[in-house]
């Protein structure tokens, strides 16, 4: 157990592989646990494995055209590819390295490509005002700056009108956005595709809203034409498989389903943020999102406590760069609030 647990912190996306079997309830990875769609199932069950012959010719611009009309935005300035993190990678690989930097914390990939952080004070408690005068700093000093939001693990979501100001104020910089959770968000789309700003890259996908994780089918937007074809030359032959573009296509359908869901997700967790509270305390609290962090100096002990009861959540442990020590939850589902509940009461 103290082995796994220690492997834990340092896992990619909360993989909870080895010890969170049908025994324990999975609230690690933040993607929507309703999911995937009834459509992807559906078409998977009548899936002709014919189809898987030839070469995936089409599948990248089908998807193309298909997050496109999802997105509201022109496919020509989408970039497809197999999720966010590919397109981190390749970002960072081709852009100078002394000219980019990452307001932390953040996101797993980026905080590990990105060698320029740019942390909260010391003992400051990182809020949306906060955040937004890192990376107005951040896009003075350097040429590229990258930002989730909302923010992961925080949850923490700056507006788009104040990003888009930053942005103007400074031109010869371009900011980077993460917005995998996005879609979580209440109400309509809150991208900052909307902004037409030309120096903005925004990198999106459908797999953690639409719950295919498993699936590896993304994009990057941009209106700066010489980004996009830097990063589609670096992208493989064959962006997308098959069964990616399929599966995507047929989750993207499901728009009705996702906002059923997410509404769930976020009624439950606005319970979930008062049981954590009044268990733990240092809960990020009125967070747009599906999940919750906890801050805590003993991030491990509290992880242990919620895995005797029966839950496995995602923890961050002290002293790792870009990180803040805490937990990460993911809102239940109906059926399993009462299994969570039942663990923040021991």
């Amino acid at each position: 157990m103290k082995k796994l647990l220690t492997e834990a912190i340092h896992r990619q996306g909360g993989d909870l592989r080895g010890f969170a079997g049908e025994d324990y309830l999975d609230l690690g990875t933040c993607v929507n646990l309703y999911g995937p769609p009834p459509a992807v199932r559906d078409m998977l069950q009548e899936f002709d494995a014919e189809r898987l012959r030839p070469h995936p010719y089409e599948a990248d611009s089908l998807f193309r055209a298909g997050y496109a009309e999802h997105l509201a935005v022109d496919p020509e300035h989408l970039v497809s590819g197999r999720g966010i993190t590919e397109f981190i990678r390749l970002l960072t690989r081709i852009l100078p390295r002394d000219r980019i930097a990452v307001v932390t914390p953040d996101y797993t990939d980026s905080i590990r490509c990105v060698a320029n952080h740019l942390p909260p004070e010391q003992d400051e408690v990182d809020t949306v005002e906060t955040r937004l005068s890192r990376i107005a700093e951040g896009m003075a000093r350097y040429d590229f700056v990258v930002v989730s939001n909302p923010n992961n693990p925080l949850g923490l979501h700056i507006p788009v009108a104040d990003l888009s100001e930053v942005c103007r104020a400074n031109p010869g910089s371009t900011l980077i956005v993460d917005e995998a959770y996005v879609d979580f968000l209440d109400g309509s789309r809150r991208s900052m595709m909307s902004t037409g700003l030309s120096n903005v890259v925004v990198l999106s996908s459908p797999n953690k809203a639409f719950g295919i994780a498993g699936v590896r089918a993304g994009a990057m937007w941009t209106l700066d034409e010489r980004l996009r074809k830097m990063i589609s030359g670096e992208r493989l032959n064959w962006p997308l498989s098959f069964l990616d573009s399929a599966v995507a296509i047929a989750a993207l359908r499901e728009s009705s389903w996702v906002e059923r869901t997410r509404a769930r997700l976020l009624a439950n967790a606005e319970v979930m943020e008062g049981m954590l509270d009044r268990r733990f305390g240092g809960v990020v609290k009125g967070v747009p999102v599906h999940y919750r962090f906890v801050a805590c100096e003993n991030p491990q002990r509290n992880y242990e406590e919620l895995m005797r009861a029966g839950v496995v959540v995602r923890v961050f442990g002290t002293g790792q760069p870009g990180r803040l020590p805490g937990l990460r939850i993911t809102a239940p589902t109906d059926e399993d609030l009462p299994k969570l509940t039942q663990a923040l009461a021991g």
